[in-house]
């Protein structure tokens, strides 16, 4: 299996690889990885933003830190069942044939773009968090919303925030055009129709991961 197709021709990449048997190794190993860098990624500026609370509360706060990054985890898995599940409904109405099993594999190759793209966040995050400082606030600033968000949004510079966003929108596009060609061949559908169907959980993936970027704005 050559994944360099699935980037430069997925239309082809699909067609070949539905005329073989199902298998769930690839794409499950696709969204392992994407599922673990989002969890190391999601603890380590989860441990910087939390550098605002006050000493005395940080062990409450590692520890919440430990079950967002768990959370992230298991979520990627929960997004890839959800993003399949969603497209094999809608593909229904379409009339499109094909067991789910197939949809949850091509579904899991259109994530491929997210693994990609956080070998690009993943350093730029570092690179922008690794040496800020971050001083901590009382309990009475912490009562109040307004300087915690304002806290919160100084800590990640607008520049990293701007980038992610771009490279946030690059994704979503990629993820539609992948899930597009997948969930044609998975579904036996012409490509209109497997467009529409890729497309609703595609705007509201993609609004999810961008919405986590601009709440910093």
């Amino acid at each position: 299996m050559n994944l360099s197709e699935l980037i430069l021709n997925p239309n082809n990449f699909f067609k070949n690889l539905s005329n073989k048997e199902i298998s769930l190794k690839t794409p499950f190993l696709i969204v392992l990885i994407f599922s673990a860098l989002t969890a190391i990624y999601t603890y380590y500026t989860t441990s910087i933003m939390f550098k605002i609370f006050p000493a005395d509360m940080q062990n409450m706060m590692a520890i919440s830190t430990i079950i967002a990054a768990v959370s992230a985890f298991v979520g990627g898995f929960i997004a890839w069942l959800l993003i399949a599940g969603i497209m094999h409904i809608i593909s229904i109405a379409f009339k499109g044939e094909g067991s789910f099993k197939r949809t949850f594999e091509f579904t899991g190759y259109g994530l491929l773009p997210n693994l990609l793209a956080l070998c690009i966040t993943i350093p730029i995050g570092y690179y922008f968090l690794s040496n800020v400082h971050i001083q901590p606030l009382t309990m009475g600033q912490l009562q109040n919303p307004i300087i915690v968000k304002h806290v919160m949004s100084s800590i990640i510079p607008k520049t990293m925030v701007y980038t992610n966003l771009l490279i946030g929108i690059a994704v979503t596009l990629w993820n539609l055009g992948l899930w597009t060609y997948g969930i044609k061949y998975a579904r036996n559908l012409e490509l209109k129709k497997a467009f529409i169907v890729a497309l609703i959980p595609t705007v509201l993936f993609g609004a999810y991961q961008l919405y986590s970027v601009v709440k910093f704005l």
